[in-house]
């Protein structure tokens, strides 16, 4: 075996127990239940069983206001949900332009915060000083608190027609779970830096039913991060994909799935989709220029888990 082949397996085996004690320690230490529904909610006869033994409300759009107060209006409900089924994944709820254009001023007259440190903090212009300066790779770089900050994102984690899709999808009243916005910036990467930047192929379990919506806020082509899809894998895995749940590569996807259900997903700037998170998906590292997103989730139940709130007393630059 090359050195190079050892080293990549030691990056695995090492990625491996570390996501594993951290996600333990994490769920021992902060939200136990949380830790539990971790390990229910891989399989599908237990998630089947929770949402039978904890059904939640049936009055879907009970504090849900009118559609046509939606930054999406053009948008249907019910062709979204029904692709949702059977792909997992449905393309093209794009942001109106003015939407666009107040989260992106935000996002560069905001600090970020490298390999999602709160103490690596910088204004995007920063980022080759700040990458000399702290003497770390930085692969992304993520905003918090943006709910507080920004008021377009705090319309978009309230816009009644994506709660439609998220009620009727989830089939109860859904809940907003987090909000994420982060660059992912060109750059050479190892196994492990690309597993923890969610740039090699897995699935979530956020909850026993959740979705997210995506979007692109810089234009993303083959050399700019595009997000890759693995088109019905939320109703379709082998046992090892449950039992042995790590990231996986790009030849056990394609020789399990085919290549043909892998949907590369390109767009303009403001250009949106939607995924049911148990699909096997992944970020592809850019190579020639970076990638802006903001992705905003809703499930059946807000554990505390995935909203980007950190007191401002941690966040400190580099």
């Amino acid at each position: 075996m090359s050195i190079s082949l050892f080293n990549n397996f030691l990056d695995k085996i090492f990625s491996k127990f570390y996501n594993i004690c951290y996600e333990n320690y994490k769920g021992l230490t902060k939200n136990p239940r949380w830790l539990l529904m971790r390990k229910i909610a891989r399989f599908k006869t237990g998630r089947a069983i929770m949402i039978f033994l904890f059904p939640h409300s049936n009055k879907l759009y009970s504090s849900i206001i009118n559609e046509s107060n939606s930054c999406f209006p053009d948008v249907n409900v019910d062709d979204v949900v029904n692709t949702l089924k059977t792909d997992g994944l449905y393309l093209g709820i794009n942001l109106p332009q003015d939407i666009v254009k107040e989260i992106v001023e935000f996002a560069h007259s905001t600090v970020c915060y490298g390999n999602r440190k709160t103490n690596m903090g910088f204004f995007y212009h920063q980022k080759e000083q700040a990458q000399i300066k702290s003497g770390k790779n930085i692969i992304i770089a993520s905003y918090f608190n943006t709910s507080g900050l920004c008021p377009a994102i705090r319309k978009l984690q309230n816009d009644p027609k994506l709660l439609a899709i998220a009620a009727r999808y989830l089939n109860t009243q859904a809940v907003h779970q987090g909000n994420m916005m982060w660059w992912s910036f060109s750059a050479k990467t190892t196994y492990y830096e690309k597993s923890q930047a969610a740039q090699l192929f897995h699935y979530d379990i956020d909850d026993y039913q959740f979705l997210k919506f995506f979007f692109y806020l810089t234009d993303v082509d083959d050399q700019s991060g595009p997000h890759i899809c693995v088109r019905g894998s939320h109703n379709k895995k082998k046992l090892s994909h449950l039992w042995l749940r790590k990231r996986e590569t790009d030849e056990e996807i394609i020789d399990y799935y085919g290549s043909e259900f892998l949907v590369k997903i390109c767009g303009n700037t403001g250009f949106g989709f939607v995924e049911d998170p148990l699909c096997f998906h992944k970020g592809i590292t850019p190579t020639h220029k970076d990638r802006l997103i903001l992705q905003i989730e809703f499930a059946r139940t807000d554990y505390g888990m995935q909203h980007d709130f950190r007191a401002s007393s941690l966040l400190k630059c580099i």
